[in-house]
């Protein structure tokens, strides 16, 4: 059968019709085709941004998630340092009442009036005070009528001695009601000296100190005494004064310091200390200390200097650089008892020198300090072979800061 060449025509054309009348997916250009056309440049910018963006956004949300988590922890130590610093000033308050109670009526406590500038401004006393307070040295932990609690673990890394782990604990308490002329310590700076609390066998160290002292009127100017009455280990009870006189005289601040004291197994004890302080600028200073002691269990006098340059950058830090000396009148056989080296020959004079550093600061917290102390000793010990030595130290104080 022939078919009519229109219909023909018809058959052919309606399935060209049908498919070009079919919606076909919209085709974009891809950025990855070359040649790359004005179009695909900004389509691949618009892409990189896009990306970019996304990785930001999730950064900054790790990144706050990760400051949430610290400030939730931050805030757990914020909580316990509050509660142990009341427990401190509670557990005193009690205490105090229960002592002024003894005498049958309770003194309400007294605030003691600011005391008169009378040094030259030019000795930097408030500076002196300052590094004083921030190192914790004798001066603070004697002369601080504040109630505290200080916990402070570190290690030290000896290249001789190899390394040790390092605790040490100080306690103070003041009592208002008595005029604050009392206060319990535990841990006593002049018995603890280079001591740990706690010992390598986890047994509570003997020597460390628990007591009460007694802060006496000045009656002069300047001169500070206090008295002090406790025991180092149960069967080791002991007696001890302190007397500071803080003398300015031009652009330094002298002060002499004189310690005594007695205990059972010690026996006799007896330091004196001459500090030379001098401001250099309101952020620096320069110190000489001298210093020499006598005791019963050793022969002749033991003696030692040290100069120290002392600068901070901002409250609640501290640098110092010093170099030291360390020597005897007399030998005594008990230092060198067991020498690391053959060759050692003791004599009397001096057995050490020392060059170091330390710095010290406040970090997350006021409350939080990080210390670290280099120094290189070169010991008759080790045939004055260079020894070196860096102690870390992370301190909490519990307190009114």
């Amino acid at each position: 059968m022939k078919v009519p060449g229109p219909l023909l025509f018809s058959l052919l054309f309606l399935p060209a019709v049908f498919l070009l009348a079919q919606p076909s997916s919209t085709v974009y250009p891809s950025v990855f085709n070359t040649p790359v056309s004005d179009y695909n440049i900004t389509a691949m910018v618009n892409e990189i941004n896009v990306t970019r963006a996304i990785a930001v956004t999730e950064r900054k949300f790790r990144l706050e998630e990760k400051k949430w988590w610290f400030e939730s922890g931050m805030g757990y130590l914020d909580a316990f340092h509050a509660e142990v610093t009341q427990t401190v000033h509670v557990f005193s308050a009690n205490v105090d009442r229960q002592l002024s109670g003894l005498d049958g009526e309770e003194e309400t406590a007294q605030e003691a009036a600011p005391e008169e500038e009378t040094a030259d401004e030019n000795t930097g006393s408030a500076l002196v005070d300052y590094f004083d307070n921030l190192f914790r040295d004798d001066t603070y932990l004697y002369s601080s009528e504040a109630s505290y609690l200080i916990l402070r673990a570190g290690v030290e890394t000896n290249k001789e001695e190899g390394t040790q782990f390092l605790n040490q604990i100080r306690l103070a308490m003041k009592l208002p009601y008595t005029q604050e002329k009392w206060q319990i310590f535990i841990g006593d700076p002049l018995g603890d000296r280079e001591k740990d609390v706690v010992d390598d066998t986890g047994k509570v160290n003997e020597t460390t100190g628990v007591g009460a002292r007694y802060f006496a009127p000045e009656f002069i100017e300047r001169l500070k005494t206090d008295v002090s009455a406790g025991i180092r280990g149960i069967d080791n009870p002991f007696v001890q004064a302190r007397i500071e006189y803080r003398y300015p005289f031009r652009k330094w601040l002298i002060r002499p310091v004189q310690y005594w004291d007695y205990s059972r197994k010690r026996q006799f004890y007896e330091e004196t200390d001459l500090y030379f302080d001098r401001r250099l600028s309101k952020r620096e200073m320069v110190r000489l200390q001298l210093q020499r002691s006598t005791e019963t269990d050793k022969i002749g006098m033991q003696y030692a200097a040290a100069l120290s340059y002392l600068s901070t950058l901002r409250l609640g830090t501290g640098f110092r650089t010093f170099v030291g000396l360390a020597g005897e009148t007399k030998v005594n056989e008990g230092r060198y008892a067991d020498p690391n080296y053959d060759d050692v020959d003791p004599q009397s004079g001096i057995y050490r020198y020392s060059l170091g550093g330390g710095w010290k600061a406040s970090f997350l917290r006021k409350w939080l300090f990080f210390e670290i102390e280099p120094r290189v000793d070169y010991d008759m010990l080790y045939n004055w072979r260079p020894n070196f030595v860096v102690r870390y130290w992370v301190e909490f104080y519990f307190g009114d800061i």
